[in-house]
């Protein structure tokens, strides 16, 4: 049995956290839909950009070297500015792009690696939202796997009507 001196703040700890389970009313159901506790959420924090000039782009992902940029953006992931948590272990860096290769590239990639529909891309820098065109989107592994590398792996989003690539680039 512990002594008396060690029972008492465990019991007292105890009883504040019910307390504030109990005003919060915190339970998995109160959540939003879609949201998770299971561990803490990272951001994409800028380092780089948003830029236009197209060097950093094809150096990343050489398909892209005949497009026009948009705009691109890049930095690491990790916690949101000014917050206490922190990630162990080494960074992860992110590039996104939005970049004009004309709708019959686009359509012809998405011919070639055998792209299906998508949803519009959700995890695109806040800087870029703008560019992220309205419409339809398609993609895949095999169009991803096209444009990634060694260094990074690429997930790519094909607007064919606009002509439009968006492409969410990690170097892990």
């Amino acid at each position: 049995m512990l002594p008396h001196r060690i029972r008492r703040p465990a019991a007292g700890f105890a009883a504040v956290t019910l307390a504030l389970v109990g005003v919060t009313g915190c339970t998995p159901d109160d959540r939003a839909p879609g949201t998770s506790t299971s561990a803490p959420s990272t951001v994409k924090v800028v380092t780089a950009g948003p830029s236009r000039n197209i060097e950093p782009v094809a150096r990343r992902f050489p398909l892209l070297t005949d497009g026009t940029v948009d705009c691109w953006a890049a930095g690491t992931l990790g916690s949101a500015p000014g917050s206490s948590e922190r990630v162990p272990g080494p960074t992860a860096y992110w590039f996104d792009a939005v970049v004009d290769v004309g709708p019959e590239r686009a359509t012809a990639w998405a011919d070639e690696y055998h792209a299906e529909p998508l949803a519009a891309p959700d995890r695109v820098a806040a800087e870029l939202r703008g560019f992220v065109p309205v419409g339809e989107f398609v993609g895949g592994q095999h169009l991803d796997d096209a444009f990634s590398s060694g260094d990074w792996r690429a997930t790519v989003y094909l607007s064919p009507s606009t002509g439009r690539v968006v492409v969410l680039g990690i170097d892990d």
